[in-house]
């Protein structure tokens, strides 16, 4: 080997000097989710059971990051075994999803590609380069690498030599480290250089010169999107009567929009539109958000909005209805587990009746999980079954967690109540530590004319008895799938399933053989269960097969798991699990 002369020496240990790293304090992020480029959602606390997380970001018109997509596959292929998880995360202003999926058609990202088009998760963790990674522990959320891929092999740590080579990069020690459980030898975030295009951020740099201002930017947004149930009296656990207690419940409010869990029943934007999906708007977001960040300050207007907010004075959305039906007042126990109630209800009308509008009505939410309502002959008493078809039944509405607003139904059509009928449901009732009694009222508002069409539900279900799902799994998959015999047109879908459900597609395959998505719920949540009214209907010719594709979760990182060790099978109680799409249509031929 030669002799190394004293020039050549002190020309080595520059070129080491320049790819030696930094270790700063131990850098913590927050807990978010995104969907990807598919439309798959992903929470980082949902990736506990990797050993790290590394997620690099990446933008569509970055030369420099496009020409390290092997080098980042080459990456996953060496510790995706491991038990490292990766992912690609795109926050450039100029990409849309569309940009998003040539880029990965193109040149095969083979990655998930997470959507942060508000950029607020780009910020948080701190990225400044197309390219840049960061590598984080996603049990305590800790930060351990952050830098470029720190390709030239260098010797980090004298103890560690990666599958052979004679040397090691700072990024491989980090990931072998986390491997190996060694988290002890982190006392802070390793750093190094990153290369690659410089991220823009716009709204950020806005509004650290000038804060968003609540009274005319901040209040607004919270008046349309959380006001209706944040309201004295309303569904949500406190209301946003003035900016003293929205500035209170701030912090909460950030984790809840970074998770998505807030807005509730958020669905896939690429997909479709829906009246009642509770989109958010990227812009919205950042207001809220970076005017949390500086501290939620009140502004200088003399009025505060949201104090000049009126609740509603009638618990009957749309005024008195023309028909009230009560249901028989139900004691519920302190504690205990309940079966289902079976209530029919004959009906008073002496002709024939089209319903236009319905609004169920509980007595008492806490105590009332959820309730289904049919049309069936009077006295009918054969017990309702949650997922079947009955030809003796048309389903009329149903109240549950989210769907607490009155339904109205598509302009020429109606429920029909032929004389002689009545009112069946199914209630379920939970206990909460104190006993209570439910008076629930059903309020029928009826058509001014005879509507052209009658309204239908049908239920998409394996019924429960086919479900085995084993314990500790986090993706369980469904499906199932029906085929219209007549043309129909679509209005409303719901996903169901109990506390394991995780997400829910449902298609089309069309009578020629092309296929359609209708909605995609992502990240399905048992506490909001809205039928989704689509902003424009969907034609389905007579021979159309609907599908529908979900999975369960049943591993310890969902929170609201009742027993991650259980093997679970179907059954109508919330520990128990269902699998039903709800489509909500007419048919085009007058009926």
């Amino acid at each position: 080997m030669p002799i190394l002369t004293a020039m050549s020496r002190l020309a080595l240990l520059s070129l080491l000097v320049l790819h030696l790293p930094h270790t700063a304090a131990l850098e913590r992020v927050q807990n978010f989710a995104l969907l990807d480029h598919e439309g798959r959602s992903h929470q980082l606390r949902k990736y506990g059971d990797s050993k790290a997380v590394v997620i690099i970001s990446t933008a569509s018109d970055c030369a420099e990051n496009i020409d390290k997509l092997p080098k980042y596959r080459l990456l996953r292929t060496t510790w995706e075994r491991q038990g490292v998880s990766f992912l690609a995360l795109n926050a450039a202003v100029e990409d849309d999803l569309a940009a998003v999926r040539l880029m990965d058609e193109l040149h095969n990202v083979d990655l998930p590609i997470l959507l942060d088009d508000s950029q607020l998760v780009a910020e948080m963790l701190g990225l400044s380069k197309a390219g840049e990674l960061v590598v984080v522990e996603p049990d305590r959320f800790r930060v351990l690498y952050r830098g470029g891929l720190d390709l030239e092999p260098v010797r980090a740590r004298p103890d560690r030599n990666i599958a052979g080579h004679e040397g090691t990069t700072f990024l491989a020690d980090t990931l072998a480290a986390l491997v190996e459980g060694d988290l002890d030898s982190f006392d802070g975030t390793v750093t190094a250089p990153a290369q690659g295009c410089d991220l823009e951020y716009p709204s950020r740099d806005l509004h650290a010169k000038q804060v968003p201002d609540y009274a005319s930017e901040v209040a607004p947004i919270l008046q349309d999107k959380c006001v209706t149930c944040h309201i004295e009296g309303g569904i949500a656990p406190f209301p946003m009567d003035s900016h003293m207690m929205v500035q209170g419940w701030s912090p909460m409010m950030k984790e809840v929009l970074m998770t998505k869990r807030m807005p509730p029943a958020q669905v896939d934007p690429s997909i479709n539109h829906f009246t009642n999906a509770r989109y958010m708007d990227p812009d919205q977001l950042q207001v809220l958000v970076h005017w949390i960040e500086a501290g939620a300050p009140r502004g200088e207007s003399a009025i505060d909005p949201l104090t000049q907010v009126e609740p509603p004075q009638s618990e009957w959305q749309l005024g008195p209805p023309d028909h009230i039906v009560e249901v028989p007042a139900f004691t519920v126990p302190a504690t205990g587990v309940l079966d289902y109630e079976n209530v029919t209800i004959n009906l008073p009308f002496e002709e024939d009746v089209w319903v236009k509008s319905v609004q169920h009505l509980p007595g008492d939410r806490r105590v009332l999980h959820h309730l289904l309502s049919y049309i069936v002959p009077a006295d009918y008493d054969e017990r309702i079954v949650e997922g079947e078809n009955d030809s003796y039944r048309e389903f009329l509405e149903g109240y549950a967690p989210g769907k607490d607003a009155a339904a109205t139904y598509p302009d020429n059509a109606g429920a029909f109540i032929p004389k002689g009928s009545a009112i069946q449901m199914s209630l379920h009732y939970t206990t909460f530590g104190r006993e209570a009694v439910d008076r629930t009222q059903i309020g029928l508002y009826f058509a001014d004319e005879e509507p052209q069409h009658q309204y239908s539900t049908y239920s998409l279900s394996h019924g429960g008895r086919n479900l085995r799902i084993p314990p500790g799994a986090t993706e369980h998959k469904m499906s199932a799938s029906y085929v219209f015999d007549d043309e129909v047109l679509l209005h409303g879908l719901r996903p169901h399933m109990h506390y394991r459900g995780k997400y829910m597609r449902f298609s089309v395959i069309y009578p020629d053989g092309s296929k359609d998505d209708i909605i995609n719920v992502p990240d399905y949540n048992f506490a909001w269960q809205p039928t989704y009214r689509l902003a424009e209907p969907m034609l389905l010719p007579a021979g159309s097969r609907v599908m529908v594709e979900g999975a369960f979760d049943n591993s310890r990182f969902n929170l609201g798991n009742p027993d991650p060790n259980a093997e679970v099978r179907g059954g109508a109680q919330s520990w128990d699990e269902m699998f039903i799409g709800y489509f909500s249509y007419h048919k085009t031929a007058s009926q």
